[in-house]
């Protein structure tokens, strides 16, 4: 069973630490409770949920800490945009008309 480097308790799943390399307990996992050699560059990352806008590609990106409002964007007008079930009426008119072509060119009659 691995044990903690710095205070040598036996762990069933030991941290290891991205700055120094070594393997601790739960409570020793953070580099400022193991006296971390790498400490200097664990402090310079910002951290997470504070300062820090997710974008729609899945990446952050460290804004200061600081509110960023997103920018409005207008929808594009259009002309069947003002009319809601333009776009169904016109494809069911379609289908009407394609239907009705069918049974005429079978000899369909009613």
């Amino acid at each position: 069973m691995p044990r903690c480097d710095l205070c040598g308790k036996p762990t069933t799943m030991p941290f290891h630490c991205q700055y120094c390399g070594g393997n601790f307990c739960d409570e020793h996992r953070l580099p400022p409770n193991h006296q971390c050699a790498g400490i200097s560059a664990w402090r310079k990352k910002p951290t997470p949920g504070i300062g820090i806008q997710y974008s729609r590609g899945g990446g952050a990106i460290p804004t200061g800490g600081g509110y960023i409002p997103r920018p409005e964007r207008k929808p594009a007008r259009t002309w069947w945009g003002t009319f809601p079930y333009l776009k169904v009426a016109i494809a069911a008119i379609v289908v009407i008309v394609l239907l009705l072509l069918y049974l005429g060119l079978t000899g369909f009659r009613l």
